[in-house]
C-alpha cells in the first residue's frame, strides 16, 4: 500500500530516499520515510488509516513519533497536527542502534559498551581456561562488536575500550580487572597461520563494512 501510494503526484520522496524509492523500512518497528512536506505525510498517514479500517490495527499514538530535519516551523507544527504524533528528538533507537543524522560521538555508543560488559558479567568466565576465554571473545563478544561495524564508522576512542574489554577479559576473566597481558594484543589479532589467534582487528573492519556501502 505505502509503495503504490508513494507513486502518487502529490507525493515526494526524502532526498536521500528518492533514487531507490524507497518509503519505508520495516522491521518490528515501521520507519516511514518522505520529504517534509504536508502532502506527502498526509498520503502515508491516509495509508494507515486505511489499514486501520480493514485489519482493526490502530496505530497507537503514544508510542509513535515524528522526527524532523531541516523543516520550518509552521510546515513542522502543521504535520504534528494532521498526524497527532509527538516531534522526537536524535538520535533514537531503530534495530537496537541509535541513528542519528550526523556522525555519532563516541558517548553515543555506551550501550554497546553496555552490552559487552553485560554479556560476560557475573563471573561466567571465572572457571575456563583461557582457551575458553577465547571462545567467549571470539563468538559472543565479536559477534556483537560486529553488528555495529557493519552501520557506523565507529571512533577510535570506542575501538580502543573494546579493545580494552576484551584483552582484560581474555588475561584475567574480568573485564573491569587488568592484568599484564602474555602477548600483545596485535599479535593476538593476526591470523593463525601466522602466530596470531585468528581475532580480527576491529579498527580493518569497521573500515572494511564501511567501504562496501561506497
Amino acid at each position: 500500500m505505502l509503495k503504490i501510494a508513494s507513486q502518487q503526484p502529490d507525493f515526494h520522496y526524502h532526498s536521500k530516499c528518492a533514487f531507490h524509492h524507497i518509503c519505508h523500512l520495516t522491521s518490528d518497528d515501521i520507519l516511514r520515510l518522505c520529504r517534509g512536506d504536508r502532502s506527502s505525510v498526509r498520503i502515508l498517514l491516509e495509508q494507515l488509516h486505511i489499514f486501520s479500517q480493514a485489519l482493526g490495527l490502530h496505530i497507537n499514538a503514544g508510542k509513535s513519533s515524528i522526527y524532523f530535519s531541516g523543516v520550518g516551523v509552521s510546515i513542522k507544527q502543521g504535520i504534528l497536527q494532521d498526524s497527532c504524533f509527538s516531534e522526537g528528538s536524535f538520535p533514537f533507537k531503530y534495530l537496537g542502534v541509535p541513528l542519528n543524522p550526523h556522525r555519532l560521538f563516541a558517548s553515543q555508543f555506551s550501550p554497546l559498551l553496555y552490552k559487552l560488559e553485560y554479556a560476560i558479567q557475573g563471573g561466567m568466565g571465572r572457571h575456563l581456561s583461557y582457551a575458553g576465554w577465547m571462545e567467549l571473545i571470539r563468538y559472543v563478544l565479536f559477534g556483537i562488536v560486529q553488528f555495529w561495524l557493519n552501520i557506523f564508522p565507529m571512533p577510535d576512542i570506542v575501538i580502543n575500550q573494546i579493545t580494552c574489554i576484551c584483552r582484560n577479559f581474555l588475561w584475567s576473566g574480568n573485564t573491569a580487572r587488568s592484568k599484564s597481558a602474555l602477548v600483545a594484543w596485535k599479535h593476538i589479532c593476526l591470523p593463525k597461520d601466522e602466530g596470531g589467534l585468528g581475532l580480527y582487528a576491529i579498527k580493518a573492519r569497521n573500515r572494511c563494512f564501511i567501504a562496501k556501502q561506497l
